[in-house]
């Protein structure tokens, strides 16, 4: 872990104030949905963590040993019991169909590889499964997106690898799943453009 990690991981909760009230909604929808066994992909500080239902059996992957810490310590603080999982998206160490459900929430923006983690988090489903998701994501307005590709090596930078100019939407619905709902709309964050996101539910 790098020192820019350790920063990340300590600076997020702060950097994120401003906008997680008006992030409530989706994490209830994505998180608060899911039920019986659950893996969450990129747990962070563990912001989802209340939404979740009081008898969802919860398996957190973080990569980011900071984050770790403090996902666990909020855990704690909500007497949740969670597993937490060292390890990435790309190659989860769990078995094929090991879960009713899983969980991203901003966080296919980071990963190094978008399609594998989609894939993998298809394969630990079980039949009837189902993958929630809220992303932001690339916009269709070619203004904007050229803006986005501009900006994105900057963006990466000062984010420790977030990905402003990423098609999240078409990632998921090549993926194989037999039915996607996807719902697009955008987010003011306090600047004078907002960002285009999505927020939905993949079916196995």
């Amino acid at each position: 872990m790098s020192f820019r990690d350790f920063l990340f991981a300590y600076s997020y909760d702060m950097l994120n104030s401003s906008v997680e009230t008006r992030l409530m909604q989706y994490r209830e929808d994505t998180a608060g949905k899911a039920i019986g066994e659950v893996l969450e992909i990129g747990g962070g500080t563990g912001a989802n963590l209340p939404f979740y239902r009081s008898d969802a059996n919860l398996t957190i992957l973080e990569p980011n040993t900071h984050m770790a810490k403090l996902l666990r310590v909020k855990a704690n603080e909500l007497g949740r019991v969670v597993k937490i999982v060292d390890g990435y998206g790309e190659n989860l160490a769990f078995a094929d169909e090991s879960f009713d459900a899983v969980v991203s929430t901003l966080v296919l923006c980071m990963v190094d590889d978008l399609p594998k983690v989609i894939s993998e988090a298809r394969r630990v489903l079980k039949p009837g499964g189902s993958f929630y998701f809220y992303e932001h994501v690339v916009s269709r307005r070619p203004v904007v997106h050229k803006f986005q590709d501009i900006l994105n090596p900057f963006w990466r930078l000062l984010t420790t690898g977030c990905n402003l100019n990423r098609d999240i939407e078409m990632a998921i619905k090549n993926a194989e799943f037999s039915h996607v709902e996807v719902t697009n709309f955008s987010l003011s964050v306090g600047m004078p453009v907002t960002l285009p996101n999505i927020i939905g539910v993949a079916k196995v």
